[in-house]
């Protein structure tokens, strides 16, 4: 299931999040809600997150397997 592969991909790449989950959003397996709460986040501005989130999960948007994607990120208490 792809929503387990982009949950792996994030996993791995945010290995200090204390909140992390992937919604498949239309039951399609191509358009997908992230979340990501991260202490990785600190002091970055909100592009910045998302551009770390789009580069964890750049295999998945390159090959077509992500369709849309919405992420939401937010610095995690350290």
């Amino acid at each position: 299931m792809a929503a387990d592969r982009l949950e792996t991909l994030l996993r791995d790449a945010f290995p200090e999040a204390n909140e992390l989950s992937v919604e498949d959003r239309t039951g399609g397996g191509d358009h997908f809600q992230v979340t990501v709460a991260s202490t990785r986040f600190a002091g970055l501005p909100l592009l910045e997150q998302h551009r770390l989130v789009n580069e964890a999960l750049a295999e998945p948007l390159r090959d077509g397997t992500i369709h849309e994607l919405r992420i939401k990120t937010r610095e995690a208490a350290g």
